[in-house]
């Protein structure tokens, strides 16, 4: 049998002795042995793709860690940069709501002189139309 081929070395003299032969033989195992599980490792398709989503899941989950650290900033940034006019809107609220209850106070008050004052047109009114009936 030859050892010839494509990809293979010459084949070598055979060794003389039998102890040579052993480790010849033992190194070649090895060495079939490795290429089968190389062999074998390679044509593990399903293994292959577990590993490959193994490790678009990870980078996945990084990416996410890291998107939501930004939007965290940003929130602080933005709460940041905001409170000044969320103050200010505040205060602004809040004389607003005095001056609506200053308003409602003050219209309470005049409740009474406008009403007499109605009482007093109307009563006007009702005497002319009837001085000019006569």
């Amino acid at each position: 049998m030859t050892t010839e081929g494509p990809g293979r070395p010459p084949a070598a003299e055979p060794p003389e002795d039998a102890q040579q032969l052993t480790e010849q033989i033992e190194q070649t195992r090895e060495q079939l042995g490795e290429t089968v599980q190389a062999l074998a490792a390679k044509a593990d398709v399903k293994a292959a793709a577990q590993e490959k989503a193994s490790q678009l899941t990870a980078g996945l989950k990084d990416r996410a860690e890291q998107v939501k650290q930004q939007a965290s900033q940003a929130q602080r940034q933005l709460a940041d940069q905001t409170a000044p006019a969320r103050q200010q809107l505040a205060s602004v609220g809040q004389t607003a709501k005095d001056q609506v209850q200053q308003a409602g106070a003050t219209a309470r008050q005049r409740r009474k002189p406008v009403a007499i004052a109605l009482a007093a047109a109307a009563l006007a009114v009702l005497a002319i139309v009837r001085w000019r009936r006569r």
